[in-house]
């Protein structure tokens, strides 16, 4: 049955858990705090080939160059995967942190998962601010881990891994892919909110127009009437 279900109609019924969300973020994390401390290892290595290429003296100037060459070229592709990992790992904390309270609120709350988000999407439809601005914060938080994840991984297909890394790299893109489809639910929850908030509106601005058209038109017709007796029973200006 959710299968036949839209993608807005699915977020409607979306079952969400902060709780299990977080874990995976967290498990996530340490997979590519994994990476990174492999990859800066493994750039360790490569300064250390290059110090012996620097100083070899029965290598022949040209080999040596290309030698070095490729060394440095794989050092500043290691360096730059390093550095969207280490953001990446940040916006996981980050977003870990973010789900952490929001189950510390609903547990506060004494409510279940559903129906405190039922009642948060209320008060965001209301405008509340605080509301607002938490759902406006995840959606930052996750849509940044979503891009930097896809950046991660255009540059880990442009790295030649050894097999270590290779296999490093598929379980941190596991664990990746699984908090991506709960950033997915996430957000589309979200959307599905705004998007009953901007039909809501939308409803009651038609009303507003039919009722504005209705009062119009009574207005009108007891104009017509006063018009009609005016005309039937005119008023003599001349005293008796």
């Amino acid at each position: 049955m959710l299968l036949g279900m839209s993608r807005s109609a699915f977020a409607f019924y979306l079952v969400f858990d902060p709780q299990s969300f977080a874990q995976n973020v967290i498990t996530a994390a340490k997979a590519v705090q994994g990476e990174i401390y492999q990859n800066t290892n493994i750039i360790y290595q490569y300064s250390m080939m290059e110090n012996q290429l620097l100083q070899a003296t029965t290598l022949a100037p040209t080999a040596m160059a290309q030698a070095l060459s490729q060394i440095q070229s794989d050092v500043s592709s290691v360096t730059n995967y390093n550095k969207t990992l280490s953001s990446l790992y940040g916006s996981l904390n980050s977003s870990s942190a973010w789900l952490t309270n929001v189950q510390s609120l609903i547990t506060q709350s004494g409510k279940t998962n559903d129906q405190w988000f039922s009642d948060m999407a209320t008060l965001r439809a209301s405008n509340d601010k605080s509301a607002t601005t938490m759902f406006q914060m995840g959606s930052d938080v996750l849509t940044h881990v979503a891009t930097l994840t896809a950046r991660r991984q255009q540059l880990q297909t442009q790295l030649s891994a050894s097999p270590t890394q290779q296999a490093t790299a598929e379980l941190t893109t596991h664990y990746l892919d699984v908090v991506s489809a709960q950033n997915d639910d996430m957000l589309q929850m979200m959307a599905a909110q705004q998007q009953r908030t901007a039909q809501k509106a939308s409803l009651d601005n038609q009303q507003s127009v039919t009722n504005a058209a209705a009062m119009q038109k009574i207005i009108d017709s007891q104009t017509t009437q006063r018009s009609a007796l005016n005309s039937a029973f005119p008023t003599s200006s001349t005293p008796e």
